[in-house]
């Protein structure tokens, strides 16, 4: 069978004569429902049109179906299994209601209603078939009659086919809004219905010019994540392209992150898979997702970086897209710039509501049995209408007895009469229900691991910790003898303890130990003794034993050169000893092959890293600050290596040559001072961080780094040379080279590097021809002060001496960002990009005029332009104007709308402001 899919219920079923559209109008229909709207559509097939009768998979199919689309067609009546369909159609309409959506192809409604013209021809010819039964002939005739008589559409009034299968498919996906969620109980929560015509508002669907993003805000368990799914469901049809990511936060953090978050955006709304190497989008592919109108919902967010590093500015999708964003965090909504109009705070259940839901999970119906209302209606009560905790408690008491119920209460009555009132109190009570192990999970993360990352919590507890995370998560939840299996100790607030060696020794048990120092990085303004006599821990007689068991051991300045020589780390997943005076981690060979990430950063009396065969399952190799001089070649063989610094290593001279790393890593040798030869490396580095470092040369064989997307070389102050071959480097994205002072030119680009968006460069010649950098986004070369000539295709480039700017800027159809910042020369700016949003020229003293500023200006900075005395008209969508110390400035334009900001203290000339818009935030005028 043709269709969309092989089971289950269809959302349209297609009724339509197939000799005369099923290769044609209808084949197009159907593309754009299924393929094209995602739309569940039945085709039906030849091999299922088989003697007089409906065969039982049409006729599920039809019974299944909320919209029938009947397409009438010139030869529709010759053919008694349309009419037959047809029939079916009605009855469904007349005892469920569905749908039906008329199509009038090459014929009039008053042809199908009365069977005239060459439509009635074909009924006539197919009624001698059937003259021995007038009753079924009868049914056809009426059927015929009563659709004809439904608002449709006929061909005869579209220009085309592509604008009438385009008018059906809207038609389609209205019908089908108005009939998605149709009950409150939808997605297992009470009052989804309300929710979503309350927020409906904040989304301006009516409004098809413009991007709009809107905030679903609200404490963990109210309901954001269903309300958002919900919205998804009932308008996603509408968009040419959607996206719904659920736990961004979580996401965002793993190997690949947001980078791989946002491919995966763009695939799914191009609804093909995006071969990209590397963080850089073609502009190609940017250009169709600006041209599509796309709904992308980003579920649990809770950094305003990730919706920065998602979805960008909103003009980076075209008009009539929505964006739907839910968070615990209201701050991250502002941060990124969401109106407050447009966010929607989800309140708890009214009392009636969250009765209903408690019910559903209790009982298992919408109501509850007379013996246990009064115990419910207490329940409900206690919940305080959050979703999520009367779900745990309703699934706690389901099937249980009388007597169970009434023990719950008397937990909620005593927290209740203590003032803990909290819905983690509440909680406590599906606590009890969990077996030993889960509830010693539960304990670690809620002692020491809250709000740590799902993979780390699972890493650092027991093997089997992944199987009982999922219970805590089933259940909606997520300690001196042996019975001690973890210890956190904040550094800063004790005044200093003496351990004794076999302090450890009885806990045997002891899985998670932390001696910590919160804000660490202060060590670095101190001096290396400042540093060691800071260790609170004491050691004097040395350390016998650590527990096998140890999984997870942070112990920030320990104090001692090895750990225990009879330690086993087995078990020991995560090592961190920042500030230590550890030399080596251990005597001899160890078995480590659980350890996953070593830190021993600014550890300066380290000098020997384990191997492979000792920890071969590393994937994060911390060694800032180190001693360390010599780095064994067998460091290729780490298989899931993925990062590695050496940073500020001042003994490290060299690197081994040859190497080939396997998985994707980022290097830094950042501030290696002593480091003079470029490092002979090849494979999957993803980022080479040599700053700081003694190189003086970029060799020819930098062109094994295919996979590189950062190179920086800032400040490598003996650089001379960059090989051409640089130019093979084809996923390179960001190249910076500030400082190089004795670089002698850039390397001239013989090959495209399609995704390089960012250079910078200090005191060095430009990049030319720049005809093979055609994704350069920024271009900073701050500091030129002998720069007096420009190219045609430029972006930062604050502190020059040039006059002007070439015309051909306005053609830098890309360019977003443009810093002119103390270019002092500056008199005059020609026409610019249309697309610009960004604009900084601060400190152009001599800068006369503006032009006629992008509509889409969001951004514009003019503060100390002494001799600037009037604006232009100012864009509609600009948010950000600073003028401060414009002296000369008499009088300022319109001002736009959307504006949030205006700074025009000591525009000692500006005579009066005009009327202030009521969106802005923040004035100053004194």
């Amino acid at each position: 069978m043709a269709s969309s899919s092989s089971c289950g219920n269809y959302e349209v079923f297609l009724n339509f004569r197939g000799e005369d559209t099923r290769k044609s109008f209808t084949c197009y229909l159907y593309d754009k429902l299924y393929e094209g709207k995602k739309i569940k559509t039945f085709i039906d097939d030849e091999e299922l049109r088989r003697g007089d009768e409906i065969s039982p998979a049409l006729l599920n199919a039809i019974e299944g179906s909320k919209i029938s689309v009947v397409i009438f067609s010139k030869d529709y009546a010759s053919s008694k299994w349309c009419l037959n369909e047809l029939v079916k159609i009605l009855e469904c309409k007349n005892t469920n209601g569905q749908i039906i959506i008329p199509v009038f192809y090459g014929v009039s409604p008053s042809d199908v209603r009365h069977q005239n013209g060459t439509f009635g021809d074909r009924f006539d010819e197919l009624k001698k078939q059937f003259e021995d039964k007038p009753e079924m002939v009868q049914r056809w005739r009426d059927a015929l009659t009563e659709t004809s008589q439904i608002a449709g559409h006929e061909s005869t009034k579209f220009r085309h086919d592509a604008e009438l299968v385009n008018k059906i498919v809207e038609d389609v996906l209205k019908k089908l809004e108005k009939i998605t969620v149709s009950t409150d109980s939808s997605n297992g929560l009470v009052g989804l219905n309300s929710r979503i015509e309350q927020i409906k508002p904040f989304l301006c669907m009516d409004l098809s010019d413009t991007v709009q993003i809107v905030g679903i805000w609200g404490m963990g368990g109210i309901g954001k994540t269903t309300l958002a799914e919900a919205i998804f469901d009932q308008f996603s049809g509408e968009f040419d392209g959607k996206y719904f990511a659920k736990n961004v936060w979580r996401k965002s953090e793993t190997e690949g992150g947001l980078e791989d978050l946002q491919k995966e955006m763009l695939s799914t709304i191009l609804s093909e898979k995006l071969e990209v190497a590397g963080p850089n989008i073609p502009l190609f592919t940017k250009g169709r997702v600006r041209r599509m109108k796309a709904l992308i919902v980003l579920d649990d967010v809770n950094k305003d970086e990730q919706l920065e590093g998602l979805i960008g500015g909103l003009d980076q999708y075209g008009p009539g897209s929505r964006i739907v964003v839910t968070t615990r965090d209201k701050r991250v909504l502002e941060k990124f710039g969401v109106e407050k109009e447009k966010i929607y705070r989800v309140n708890g259940l009214k009392f009636d509501e969250a009765f209903e839901h408690f019910c559903n999970f209790a009982v298992k119906e919408n109501h509850c049995p007379e013996d246990l209302y009064q115990h419910s209606w207490r329940v409900v009560w206690y919940a305080n209408g959050n979703p999520l905790v009367l779900k745990v408690l309703g699934s706690s008491l389901y099937l249980k007895r009388k007597s169970h119920w009434e023990n719950v209460l008397d937990d909620l009555n005593r927290i209740c009469e203590s003032d803990i009132h909290g819905i983690y109190d509440i909680l406590k009570i599906s606590f009890n229900e969990l077996t030993r192990k889960e509830k010693s999970m539960f304990l670690d993360i809620a002692c020491f691991l809250e709000g740590e990352d799902k993979d780390f919590v699972t890493r650092i507890l027991d093997d089997s910790g992944s199987h009982r995370l999922d219970v805590l998560v089933d259940k909606s939840l997520i300690t001196g003898t042996d019975a001690i299996e973890g210890i956190f100790l904040d550094l800063s607030k004790i005044k200093g303890i003496n351990l004794d060696p076999g302090a450890f020794t009885k806990m045997s048990n002891l899985r998670l130990l932390k001696f910590y120092v919160p804000e660490i990085e202060r060590f670095l303004s101190m001096s290396f003794e400042e540093q060691l006599s800071y260790s609170k821990v004491q050691l004097r007689k040395g350390l016998d034993y650590l527990p096998k068991k140890l999984r997870y051991l942070h112990w920030d300045t320990y104090p001692l050169r090895t750990l225990p020589s009879n330690f086993k780390p087995k078990n020991l997943v995560e090592l961190n000893l920042r500030f230590s005076k550890v030399e080596q981690l251990w005597e001899g060979e160890k078995e480590a092959f659980k350890l996953k990430s070593i830190n021993l950063s600014h550890s300066r009396h380290f000098i020997k890293m384990p191997g492979p065969l000792e920890t071969p399952n590393v994937e994060t190799y911390l060694l800032d600050y180190t001693n360390l001089a010599c780095v064994p070649s067998s460091i290729q063989n780490f298989k899931y290596l993925s990062a590695l610094s050496f940073e500020g290593c001042k003994s490290l001279m060299s690197f081994p040559s040859n190497l080939r790393f396997v998985c994707p890593v980022t290097i830094n040798f950042s501030c290696c001072v002593n480091l003079k030869e470029f490092p002979q490396i090849s494979g999957k580095v993803t980022s080479l961080n040599l700053g700081y470092t003694a190189i003086e040369e970029v060799p020819s064989s930098i062109e094994c780094l295919t996979h590189l997307v950062e190179l920086d070389l800032r400040f490598c102050k003996r650089l001379k040379r960059i090989s051409t071959r640089f130019c093979k480097l084809r996923s390179l994205v960001k190249l910076f080279l500030y400082g190089c002072l004795n670089l002698e030119r850039f390397p001239e680009i013989l090959e495209k590097m399609e995704h390089l968006n960012h250079i910078g460069l200090v005191w060095t010649a430009l990049p030319s021809p720049f005809e093979n950098l055609p994704g350069l986004v920024i271009l900073s070369v701050s500091g030129c002060s002998i720069l007096d000539m420009l190219p045609n295709n430029i972006g930062n480039l604050s502190g020059n001496n040039f006059e002007s700017l070439p015309a051909s800027i306005k053609q830098l159809s890309w360019l977003r960002y443009l810093d002119l910042e103390d270019c002092n020369m500056l008199q005059s700016l020609p026409e610019l990009p249309l697309c610009l949003k960004y604009l900084e020229l601060r400190d152009c003293k001599i800068l006369q005029s503006l032009p006629e500023l992008p509509l889409g200006l969001e951004t514009l900075r003019l503060r100390r332009c002494n001799m600037l005395q009037s604006l232009p008209a100012l864009p509609l969508g600009l948010e950000t104007i600073d003028l401060e110390d414009c002296n000369m400035l008499q009088s300022l334009p319109e001002l736009p709308l959307c504006l949030q900001s205006l700074n025009a203290m000591n525009c000692n000339r500006l005579q009066s402001l005009p009327e202030i818009p009521s969106c802005v935030q923040e004035l100053d005028a004194s």
